[in-house]
Formats: C-alpha cells, sequence, structure tokens
C-alpha cells in the first residue's frame, strides 16, 4: 500500500509547507449523534524577546473554516472534516520544545446549534420536510441527503437550537441527524437518514490470517438489550387506542440469529417523552432499534492494511474467525490519529445479531478438520 497523506486548508487556501511541519499531530474524532471534532496540535516557540512565534490565533479567527482531507494510500483525499474553528487551546512550558497550540475544529453543525429559538409550530408537516426547510437555512450547508418519513402529525414545535429539533425528531421516526463534510470545501451535507440497510461497501477488516487488519477486537454484549417495544397512545378524534409492538427481529437483522430467543426477549414500554404522536410506530420502531444493538465491539486498524477510511453510519463485515461475533457492523465512532509519520484508526461499531457457526465453519477455520494426538507412557517401578 502507498504512504499517507494528509492536507489541511485555511479557510480558501491550502496550508503552507511550513504550517504542516509546524503540526504535531491530528486527532479527529467522529461519531453518531454528536458533533464531529479535530484537535490540530502544533509546535510553538518563543523569539529572542521572549515572544511566542506561530500563534495560530494571530492568523485564524474564530469560527473561521477549517478543513482535513486525508490520503490513505489509494491516491484519493477523502474528507474527514470541513467546519469551524470554536477554539485554541494553549499548553506553555518553560523549557523549549515543550509547547504547543491546539485548534479545536467542529463540523457545520456547529452553526445549527447556536441560538435557541421557538418559532410557531409546524402544522401538518412531514419531519423530511421541515429537516429539508432547517438545514436551507444555514449556507454551510451545500446539500441534503434525505429519507422522507410517512407521518404527519397535526402540530409540531420547535424549542431549542435547529439541531436539538432536528434530533428530537429524528427520535420519533427513526432518523438521524447530522452534518457530513461535502466533496468541495465550504458545502457540507446535511443528512437526515435511518441507519443503513444495504450491504456495505467497504472492505472487510479481518482479524486472522494473511489479510489481517485488526490489532485485536472487543466485544461487549448489552445484559439489557436486545428488548420489544411496545406503545400505546389514546387517540384525540375517537378517544380510540393504538398499540404498536416492534423489535428489532421485526425490523431486519443484520446477521442470521437474533441475540437473544423469542421467549427470553425483554419487554419495554415507549419512553414517555417519545410517546408524543397519534401514530406511534415510528418513535417505538427507533426505540426498539436502538434497543437491538446488543453487541458493541472496539477495535484498532493496523496501519498500512487497510486501504480504506472508517466513518460513522457505515456498515463494514469484521471477520472474526469462526465465531458468533463475525458478520457485518454498524460504525457509531471513529478516532483518527495523524501524524508526519504514521496513521492510524480507533473505532467503535455494534451489531444486532449473532452469525450462525456450523460445525464445517469451525473445522475449517481449525485447519479443515479435527486430529487427536493420543500418547501413553508407561513405566514399572
Amino acid at each position: 500500500m502507498a504512504g499517507q497523506h494528509f492536507r489541511v486548508w485555511f479557510g480558501e487556501r491550502a496550508a503552507t509547507s511550513d504550517e504542516l511541519r509546524r503540526i504535531e499531530d491530528i486527532e479527529v474524532t467522529q461519531e453518531m449523534d454528536a458533533f464531529w471534532e479535530a484537535r490540530l496540535r502544533m509546535v510553538l516557540c518563543l523569539d529572542a524577546q521572549g515572544a511566542w512565534l506561530h500563534w495560530p490565533g494571530a492568523t485564524s479567527a474564530p469560527f473561521s473554516r477549517v478543513r482535513i482531507e486525508l490520503d490513505n494510500g489509494s491516491g484519493t483525499f477523502t474528507p474527514l472534516i470541513d467546519g469551524p474553528l470554536t477554539s485554541v487551546d494553549a499548553a506553555l512550558d518553560s523549557q523549549p520544545g515543550r509547547s504547543s497550540a491546539t485548534m479545536v475544529v467542529r463540523d457545520d453543525s456547529a452553526f445549527m446549534h447556536r441560538d435557541e429559538e421557538t418559532e410557531p409550530p409546524f402544522q401538518r408537516r412531514r419531519a423530511s420536510e421541515i429537516a429539508r426547510e432547517l438545514f436551507g437555512r444555514f449556507a454551510q450547508i451545500g446539500e441534503t441527503r434525505i429519507e422522507e418519513t410517512p407521518a404527519s402529525p397535526a402540530s409540531t414545535t420547535r424549542r431549542g437550537t435547529a439541531l436539538q429539533f432536528l434530533r428530537e425528531l429524528g427520535r420519533t421516526c427513526d432518523r438521524h441527524a447530522y452534518v457530513l463534510p461535502g466533496e468541495q470545501p465550504g458545502a457540507s451535507i446535511g443528512c437526515f437518514l435511518p441507519d443503513p440497510e444495504g450491504p456495505s461497501a467497504l472492505p472487510p477488516l479481518v482479524l486472522i490470517g494473511d489479510r489481517r487488519s485488526l490489532a485485536s477486537a472487543s466485544v461487549f454484549q448489552d445484559p439489557d438489550g436486545g428488548a420489544r417495544t411496545q406503545a400505546r397512545v389514546l387517540r384525540v378524534n375517537d378517544q380510540g387506542e393504538t398499540t404498536f409492538d416492534t423489535s428489532a427481529a421485526d425490523l431486519g437483522l443484520m446477521r442470521d440469529l437474533p441475540a437473544l430467543p423469542a421467549d427470553l426477549t425483554p419487554r419495554r414500554l415507549l419512553h414517555p417523552a417519545d410517546n408524543t404522536r397519534e401514530d406511534p410506530a415510528g418513535a417505538a420502531s427507533a426505540q426498539a432499534r436502538r434497543d437491538g444493538y446488543v453487541y458493541h465491539l472496539s477495535s484498532q486498524v493496523i496501519p498500512g492494511c487497510y486501504a480504506a477510511v472508517l466513518t460513522p453510519y457505515q456498515k463494514v463485515r469484521i471477520d472474526a474467525g469462526a465465531t458468533p461475533y463475525s458478520g457485518d457492523y454498524l460504525i457509531t465512532k471513529v478516532v483518527h490519529h495523524i501524524t508526519p509519520s504514521l496513521y492510524t484508526q480507533q473505532f467503535d461499531a455494534k451489531a444486532n445479531s449473532q452469525t450462525e457457526i456450523a460445525g464445517a465453519a469451525v473445522a475449517e477455520a481449525l485447519g479443515g478438520g479435527v486430529q487427536i494426538s493420543v500418547s501413553v507412557s508407561g513405566g514399572i517401578f
């Protein structure tokens, strides 16, 4: 695999060679349902008069744009983050070579979380229509990716920031509200989408064998996960009752077997804060999908052994040998760590089901069959 390269944009200009040399490391944290954040640590030094040189706050205004792109060896640069400079942190030391300044950058959803407001209710509007309107109010959002929602409640009231409101809407209709960096600088993508259902477009991550690309993998099974969700709502128009019951198995599993047998699946009521619509199907499905992710995995990619760049909201297949843990996972968090000499990816992922392991697969994983060696020795005393 070819070497990795990164580049940084400050506003509309690319960082100079001198600015890139002063960057000691970059850490970009991408997480579902949270701000994406980058931290660029840059070296500082003193001149003969005791003044700090290369202070980034002297040349970069608050909320000026910063963009980071990475080429993982494929020859194509992938944007990791594009958004405003939200703060500059300092670590100052009297000893030479130990001082630094850290530029903190967030994705463009930071602009959507600045002002808390109330506005007149949205009457008979689907959540997808409201999301399209709110994203359109921000010049930093160049395009949108929105999957239509079916329900049109009588009234939806916004109180809080635009981002808070969109995420609350998402909880009631099984959607995530987030912002991705666009292909071009300064034009991010506003997303209002469910969890992906199709197969992964990423190459598999392998724990064992010649194609190994994972250093290790830790899997945690949530003992309270996998619940069915029940909802019950009193209708205003006829005083009747609407009920809905669903689980991750009903919504579609990622693998062969459910995490729990049907007779051991716990039942949970839809949370009262989300049970506010006459049709509770969207909110109940969203809660059941969240509760259905029983398996949580943490791992680290071996540097130089994987050609793709991981990001949340994507599926990836993980091959962990002949175990129930092999199969598709939904990536929930990725930490990209970039230095002038090394690039690493740490990530968290989750799954709502397990893989059925046949005896033949276990034998193949052990080398094509089962061999038994018996040694007997005896002695006379």
